[in-house]
């Protein structure tokens, strides 16, 4: 499955070493590659600023949101404090929307990844509801400070990493049109949406939300 990734060679990097999948990303991690800089991080988190990151939700030329190039749909969730991640895991392998799992280099933690159709513009609406439906399935919160659009996570090593090629794929949550009046009113486009809409009578409304917001690049 060739999902886009960008990999970076450590967190001060901001050019890309390389743009790879994300399925090679996993088996990387699942292999001894990173292992024994890895397991450097159980005794002393510092070393996991020296370790190789990656952009799990697409291409980027380099590192932030006007980097993006191509976004991917995914959507990882980052979750933190898990006394035992392994047990979180196979509660997580339920869960047929959940595309991989695996322990961070703390050894504290799992990374969620989860594929949707989402577009960049509904990515935090979409990030959100995916969020939600992993705190009522588990009852574990994730990082509230790691679930934006360009956000690295950093490579791990586990023998015992969770992949489900044939995950579901979850719908996104679209923009209503009380935000996107907020939004126009805001960029002073107002009349310009009240255009759109008037201009595609029998094309759903969502759609032609989402036709706006592509086409003056605005974003919520």
């Amino acid at each position: 499955m060739d999902i886009p990734v960008t990999v970076f060679r450590g967190l001060r990097f901001t050019s890309p070493k390389e743009q790879t999948t994300l399925e090679k990303v996993l088996n990387d991690i699942k292999s001894d590659k990173w292992k024994d800089r890895v397991l450097k991080c159980h005794n002393d988190i510092k070393h996991k600023d020296w370790l190789p990151c990656f952009t799990p939700t697409g291409s980027f030329t380099h590192r932030s949101i006007k980097g993006l190039e191509y976004y991917n749909g995914i959507i990882c969730l980052d979750i933190d404090h898990v006394e035992n991640p392994s047990d979180l895991k196979q509660e997580v392998k339920k869960l047929p929307w959940v595309h991989a799992a695996f322990t961070t280099p703390s050894s504290k933690g799992l990374k969620v990844i989860v594929r949707t159709n989402s577009t960049p513009e509904n990515y935090r609406r979409t990030e959100e509801k995916v969020a939600a439906m992993f705190r009522d399935a588990v009852n574990f919160v994730r990082d509230n400070h790691c679930k934006d659009i360009a956000r690295i996570q950093f490579i791990s090593y586990d023998p015992d990493l969770y992949y489900n090629p044939e995950s579901e794929v979850i719908e996104q949550e679209r923009m209503s049109l009380e935000e996107a009046y907020k939004i126009a009113e805001k960029n002073k486009m107002t009349h310009i949406l009240e255009d759109f809409l008037k201009e595609s009578p029998g094309m759903a409304t969502s759609d032609i939300i989402e036709d706006f917001m592509l086409h003056y690049n605005l974003r919520s």
